[in-house]
């Protein structure tokens, strides 16, 4: 090798290295900074109204309609003894999306799916559930993005990864489930990106039918669970789906809520290849470092938003 290439090899190796140091130190840090708040026993986080507002100026934006809508769905919650009280945000997200009929729906799907994983709804909780569940699933998660500005979330997910034989372990499918479920805080961290809707890329190359009709219908029980209780717009594509992830696919959406089903589309194509090779990039440990910590950004907006939003207040 002449001294050229080996200076090369050596300056590339380096920038592979600071690179997997700094996306490591971001969620180390995002992770330190939920653990220090678990030590002190407080929720309390980082950003408070009018650093959020300085993030983006519309982030709580209601309509008068929403607005009312918003305050007659808490009013109807908080006057059912067996429901739970939720958080003025909840209120608005579930205004700017449904009625009171469907809003009462989707909160005791909350409820349920709390109580029944064990969901504390904190930050320091959440940050631990999703870290635990990328553990859990190594690289099944791709990448996550999003812009306020622009209204835009983007989680991109390699569905060979995605081992549905959990359920054969409690705990194992607990972590998953807990995880999946504050996917959904992470991924909506504002309520234009709950009105205009998330996107979900799954990645199906290379997808094998493992239990027959019991894929089918732990494919639905997941999304029931998460998609189907968080109250969000959610556009999904599956990428590159063979004959069986169709089939899965098919059946599946035949047992999700309508409004649910009508926005996934199948068969996509990407041009460079698995959706993997893009995203896994400069190595599978920096990426996934970044992706838990734009996780972990997503969750602070949206935890600091429930603690501080107000039904009161004119965000208009």
């Amino acid at each position: 090798m002449s001294s050229t290439n080996l200076e090369d090899t050596k300056q590339s190796a380096t920038s592979v290295a600071d690179a997997k140091a700094e996306a490591g130190a971001a969620a180390d840090a995002k992770i330190a900074e939920c653990q220090t708040n678990e030590a002190t026993g407080t929720t309390q986080n980082v950003l408070g109204k009018e650093q959020l507002l300085e993030l983006d100026p519309n982030l709580f934006n209601l309509s008068e309609e929403e607005r009312d809508r918003a305050l007659n769905i808490k009013e109807l919650v908080e006057g059912l003894p067996d429901l739970n009280g939720l958080s003025d945000l909840m209120y608005a997200n579930l205004a700017v999306l449904g009625d009171a009929e469907w809003a009462l729906e989707r909160a005791y799907q909350m409820q349920e799916v709390r109580q029944e994983y064990k969901i504390r709804l904190t930050y320091q909780d959440a940050v631990q559930s999703i870290k635990a569940l990328m553990e859990l699933l190594p690289l099944t998660f791709l990448s996550y993005s999003f812009n306020l500005q622009q209204a835009e979330s983007i989680m991109i997910v390699d569905l060979i990864k995605f081992r549905l034989t959990l359920w054969r372990d409690p705990k194992g499918f607990e972590t998953m489930m807990r995880g999946l479920f504050y996917l959904s805080y992470a991924t909506i961290p504002s309520l234009e990106i709950a009105r205009k809707g998330k996107t979900d890329l799954f990645e199906c190359e290379g997808f094998k039918l493992g239990c027959g009709m019991l894929d089918v219908k732990i494919c639905s029980q997941i999304t029931c669970q998460t998609v189907g209780a968080f109250p969000a717009n959610a556009y999904t594509k599956f990428y590159h789906t063979p004959v069986m992830a169709n089939v899965v696919v098919s059946m599946t959406k035949k047992l999700v809520p309508k409004e649910i089903a009508e926005q996934w589309e199948f068969g996509c194509r990407f041009a460079g290849g698995r959706l993997d090779k893009f995203y896994l990039q400069p190595t599978p440990e920096i990426a996934t470092q970044r992706t838990l910590a734009n996780f972990c950004e997503g969750l602070k907006i949206r935890m600091a938003s429930e603690l501080v939003f107000s039904l009161d207040d004119d965000y208009e």
